[in-house]
This record gives structure tokens, sequence and C-alpha cells, in this order.
């Protein structure tokens, strides 16, 4: 059982990962604010390694909706929120016992396995509440600040990097504007810091850049990087996840969203790779 044990402790640092693109620095005005609705089917067959190699692991697969929420409620501060549901399934595994394979081969009898059952979760995941405050506005560049704090089951704890039924996540966020050959694009950074997570408290630091090739269609590239370097079953644990999607407006209220998600670095974490879809609706 040790082996998924420790697959459970790195999958529930890789779903914590955002998959759900944010406003980032921005804050909406008073009163507006907008809705997305993210669809991710991702799976694994290998994990990085305690030197950050390849290495074949159990595989799985991980079904999970999200739906994110923006909403100014003053001049400067915005409500967010967020509540998920997955479906997480393990495959079964044989493992041997030599010591009993041995003395059954002594004693003439079958060789025989033992199997151990893959796992299943289906049901509610992560919820989450906080604020975003606006601090600052200097020429191109907007500097603000968030806080949330997050919930989940005990149930729902083994596939999320929580280790405790609450935990806070708090974060410096810088974006600006920018035009490149007449195409306007964005980019945001943001430092955090997440409480109780599996391996104990972890920095954050998520990176976007959106870049609009034609009015309606926007181009955005996401990186998404963990480091919690103790507290947990594992001396470091380190994930970064790279995801690239369109977004593209219907109307001036709706756009659609597609795009893949791969690990493409980490230590003790999961080489997961997947796509979503996504339903934007602002007001």
């Amino acid at each position: 059982m040790r082996v998924w044990a420790c697959l459970v402790f790195i999958v529930a640092f890789a779903c914590s990962g955002a998959s759900i693109a944010r406003a980032g620095a921005w804050v909406w005005p008073e009163n507006h604010g907008q809705a997305l609705l993210t669809t991710t089917f991702a799976d694994a067959q290998k994990a990085y390694d305690k030197n950050g190699r390849l290495v074949a692991t159990p595989p799985y697969h991980r079904f999970e909706t999200q739906l994110y929420i923006e909403h100014g409620v003053a001049d400067g501060l915005n409500f967010v929120g967020e509540g998920a549901a997955m479906d997480f399934s393990g495959s079964s595994e044989t493992t041997l016992d030599l010591a009993r394979s041995i003395a059954e081969a002594k004693a003439g009898l079958p060789i025989s396995n033992t199997h151990i059952a893959g796992l299943h979760y289906q049901g509610l995941g992560l919820g989450a509440a906080g604020a975003r405050l606006r601090l600052a506005r200097f020429g191109d560049y907007i500097l603000s600040t968030q806080a949330t704090v997050r919930a989940a089951s005990s149930q729902a704890r083994r596939f999320l990097d929580m280790r405790q039924p609450v935990a806070a996540d708090a974060r410096l966020l810088l974006g600006r504007f920018f035009s490149l050959t007449g195409m306007n694009g964005f980019l945001d950074s943001q430092i955090g810091f997440r409480s109780g997570g599996q391996n104990g408290p972890e920095a954050r630091l998520d990176l976007t850049a959106g870049l609009r090739p034609l009015p309606e269609l926007l181009i955005m590239a996401q990186s998404f990087s963990a480091l919690a370097p103790r507290g947990g079953i594992a001396p470091l644990i380190a994930a970064q996840k790279f995801q690239l999607s369109a977004v593209y407006d219907v109307t001036p209220a709706m756009s659609l969203q597609i795009g893949g998600v791969i690990a493409i670095l980490g230590v003790n974490s999961p080489a997961e790779r997947g796509v979503f879809t996504g339903l934007w609706w602002r007001y």
C-alpha cells in the first residue's frame, strides 16, 4: 500500500495547481464581475522522483469541474470564490511477496500475487472564498493583494493539497497591459504563500502572458509553480505546470476557452497532462 500512499500524496500536490485562468491583479468595478466554468480531464502514468527524473507509477485519471467567481463589491475591492467537483480513478496494481513466493515454489504450489484495488473518489472538491484588494496603480501597472480561505472534506483532502479542513492562501499580484505590433496583451505575476499543505507550507508563483492576435481572440500562456520544502512524508516537493489556451469572445458577455496543461518539471510530483474547456460569463 505504500506505493498508493505516496501516489495519493503527490497527486494531491498536483491537483492543487490552478487550472482556471484568473483575472489576475485587475479588479472589477462595483456590481460587475465574471463567472468561469471550467472542465478538466487529466491523467498521469509517470512521476518526477526525488532527483527530478521521470519514473513509472500506477496511472490515474482525474475529471474535475470548477466554478470561479469574481464580483466587485466596492471600488478597488472584489469578492473571489470557487467550488469544484471531481472524479478521481486510480488503477489497481499487483504486488509480489518474494518470501511467500519462494515458499510456495518450494512446496510445489502456484505462486500467488497480492492484488491492491485502485483508489476512487467522486464528490465535492475544494471550496474557497476571499477578497482581492487593489493597492496601487502606477503607469501601465497595477498592484493588488488577495487572501482566500480554503476548505474541503476529509475524503476530498486525500486528493487535494490540504492536510487540515481549513487552510489559507495569500498572495501579491502585479499586472500590466502592453501592445505588441498593434496587438493588445497583458502580463500578470502572482507570488503567494499557502498554509496547511500535505507537505507543509508552500510557496507559489503563477505567471500569465496574454495576447490578442484578433480583437475577439485571446491566446494565453501560463506557468504555475509550487514548492513545499518540508513538513510531510517527502523532504521536498516541487511542481511546475505549463498551460496554453485560446479564448474566443462569442459575445461581449460570453467567451469559450480550450487548452492543454502539462507538468514540465517536478520533484516528487506526478507528470500530469490534460485538456480543459471553459465558459466565461461577464456581467
